[in-house]
C-alpha cells in the first residue's frame, strides 16, 4: 500500500510505501531529496528495503522496472517519475578535515551509489567539484560505469553536478 505524503498546486507528489521505515537514520534525507523533486512538479515514491529481495513478492511489484537491470536485486530510495535514485551519506562522526580523507568518502560513497543506481545523490563532503568531475569522467570513460545523474544534498537543496 502507498500513502500520499503531500500533493503541491504543479502536480508534484510525495508517496511513501507503508514498508518504508520512518524512523531509519537517513529517512528524512530521502525525504527532503523527494520533497526538492516534488516542488518542481515531479512524482516521488519513497520505497522500503528488504533484506531477501529475489523471490520476495513485495519487492517484485514495487521494483517490478529494475528487472532486467543490473539493478535487479536491489534496493534504491526512491523514485521520481520513474527513475530510481539512490541517496548516500557518510558518518558524520569521521574526521573529514584532510583532503584525503573527503576525497576517500566520496569515492566510498559513490561506488555504493552506483551499485543501487545510475541515478545518485550524495552528501556534500566538501570535495571540490572539479575533483567530482575527473571522478566521474574517469568511472565513466575509462572504468565503464554507466552514470546518468549525480547531485549532491547541501545545506541549501540539491545541486545537479553531472548529467549523461
Amino acid at each position: 500500500m502507498i500513502y500520499l505524503y503531500t500533493q503541491y498546486p504543479n502536480g508534484g507528489k510525495i508517496e511513501i510505501h507503508h514498508l518504508v521505515d520512518i524512523s531509519a537514520s537517513d529517512f528524512s534525507n530521502v525525504f527532503a531529496c523527494c520533497d526538492y523533486f516534488a516542488k518542481q512538479g515531479k512524482n516521488t515514491l519513497i520505497t522500503p528495503r528488504f533484506g531477501e529481495t529475489i523471490g520476495n513478492p513485495e519487492y517484485e511489484i514495487i521494483y517490478a522496472s529494475l528487472k532486467s537491470t543490473p539493478y535487479w536485486g536491489k534496493c534504491p530510495d526512491f523514485c521520481v517519475d520513474g527513475h530510481w535514485y539512490e541517496y548516500e551519506s557518510f558518518d558524520l562522526n569521521k574526521d573529514l578535515s584532510n583532503l584525503h580523507r573527503r576525497a576517500d568518502t566520496f569515492s566510498l560513497v559513490m561506488k555504493r551509489g552506483l551499485k543501487q543506481s545510475d541515478r545518485i545523490i550524495l552528501e556534500d563532503c566538501g570535495v571540490s567539484h572539479s575533483y567530482v568531475m575527473r571522478n566521474i569522467f574517469n568511472r565513466v570513460h575509462f572504468e565503464n560505469q554507466n552514470i546518468s545523474k549525480v547531485y549532491f544534498r547541501t545545506s541549501s537543496g540539491l545541486q545537479l553536478l553531472y548529467k549523461k
